[in-house]
């Protein structure tokens, strides 16, 4: 298990948004069109991290009333790897571990913000911590995701290149976390 300094609280504040991260069709992270979807919105912060906005959905509940644990990973690995972008935008990087540690249970209908702090890189390895704010702002769960840059050769390079993306059509100036 990878080891990170778990947190459960934070001061939230306001962080101006320095870009909005354009969505991809063919992502279930970011695509609420295809069925399920997490519909996840992602801008990139001035002072270098990532806010993923997102309302949790009826139809991700495990147990009644509960959005499922795998869905909130889900969540954390769509606006983590963004991160891993921002800290190097040639990068093409895939999730090979990730630990999430669930505090307070997130309910259908709440509107999350899902941060990803500063990716720390070593090498080929890239790790981000983070954390899911619910409404009220009290921490849901944290996360430290550990993704590996794919080799520049790897056919996974273009394609990620390639793939049709969406500018976001709204715009917002600022995110509290």
């Amino acid at each position: 298990m990878m080891e990170y300094q778990a947190f459960t609280e934070v001061e939230v504040r306001p962080h101006r948004v320095a870009r909005a991260i354009p969505w991809s069709e063919t992502c279930f992270g970011c695509n609420e069109a295809i069925p399920g979807g997490l519909g996840v919105r992602a801008y990139a912060t001035e002072d270098g991290c990532i806010a993923g906005l997102c309302t949790a959905k009826e139809t991700h509940m495990g147990f009644p009333g509960v959005i499922h644990g795998g869905i909130l990973s889900t969540y954390f690995d769509e606006v983590l790897w963004h991160a891993t972008r921002l800290a190097d935008p040639e990068t093409v990087a895939m999730t090979v571990e990730m630990a999430v540690h669930y505090l307070r249970p997130v309910r259908p209908g709440q509107k999350l913000r899902v941060i990803a702090l500063p990716a720390k890189i070593e090498g080929r390895h890239i790790y981000v911590d983070g954390y899911m704010l619910l409404p009220d702002d009290r921490i849901a769960c944290t996360a430290r995701c550990h993704y590996v840059a794919v080799r520049r050769e790897n056919a996974l390079n273009g394609e990620e290149r390639q793939r049709l993306h969406h500018e976001q059509t709204e715009k917002i100036e600022s995110i509290v976390f």
